[in-house]
């Protein structure tokens, strides 16, 4: 009897704390999403609650139609959305395809090196590419790759490629090699193997870095700022801010800043199971 009641606590609180995560998660969004949808210029008058007599789309209409007509600073927020939605679906293709190929040749190819090749690669991936900005913009002003998205897009997946390289090799490392030689035997190249065989096994944890690499442009400022004269959602929600705009309101910012979340949402929602199944592999086991 006692042990049942210990148990029955334990589980109410364990209920509670999980109430309590989801709450510090949650509450933030919701007021949010309102302030996005409430009219006035206030956030301390933000409702948590819907609140049909303060609804308006008033700031969305400033951010999408009026915000460059009131500011010469400001361009235009849909040219902004697409450079950056153009960043995102570059370095997803370029992360997938680099990934796994490395990560491919880590886990079934023999070759010398190989081992100081992946130290290398883990101590690379310990330093944020934000650490040699000063000399890849220098590099790329040089060879005059600047105010280019899809150029950009190449440092995101050049920073991206030692961690997703051993997501990759240890997922393929727990898939036998059994089938590698049987390929082989049938006279199948390494690509058709990486292709025909591998590829429609790993991809949960394709799925996975998939996600990763398109979300990452939307959360970045620094690189952005520095190598687009043009700007991407995030500079362009900067400028909203910093621009000294006096038509602007602090709940305009919060308008602008809710269409980021929409394909962030989307592919969260499509590829849920490829990121809970990619959180649990490639692990190496022993």
């Amino acid at each position: 009897m006692k042990q049942k009641i210990i148990d029955a606590v334990l589980a109410v609180l364990a209920h509670l704390w999980l109430i309590f995560m989801v709450s510090i998660v949650l509450i933030p969004m919701i007021w949010m999403i309102m302030a996005a949808f409430t009219k006035g210029d206030a956030l301390t008058g933000v409702p948590l609650w819907p609140d049909m007599s303060k609804f308006s789309l008033e700031h969305f209409d400033y951010v999408f139609f009026y915000s460059a007509m009131e500011n010469a600073a400001m361009s235009d927020y849909w040219a902004a959305f697409l450079r950056t939605l153009t960043i995102a679906v570059v370095n997803l293709f370029g992360v997938v395809i680099f990934a796994v190929i490395t990560g491919y040749t880590f886990a079934r190819l023999r070759f010398k090196g190989k081992k100081n090749l992946l130290l290398l690669m883990m101590v690379l991936q310990m330093f944020p590419s934000f650490m040699g900005m000063l000399a890849l913009y220098l590099l790329y002003r040089q060879f005059g790759m600047t105010n280019n998205p899809a150029l950009l897009a190449l440092i995101y997946t050049a920073g991206s490629i030692p961690y997703n390289t051993f997501l990759v090799r240890g997922f393929m490392r727990n898939i036998p090699k059994s089938l590698d030689e049987s390929a082989s035997i049938d006279g199948a190249t390494p690509l058709q193997t990486l292709t025909k065989i591998l590829f429609p096994l790993i991809v949960p944890i394709i799925g996975f870095i998939a996600v990763g690499a398109f979300m990452a442009p939307w959360l970045d400022y620094m690189l952005q700022s520095r190598f687009l004269r043009e700007p991407t959602i995030a500079t362009w929600l900067y400028n909203l801010v910093a621009g000294g705009n006096s038509a602007y309101k602090p709940l305009d910012f919060m308008a602008g800043a809710l269409i980021i979340a929409i394909p962030i949402m989307i592919v969260q929602f499509f590829m849920q199971k490829y990121m809970v199944y990619g959180l649990t592999s490639g692990a190496e086991k022993g």
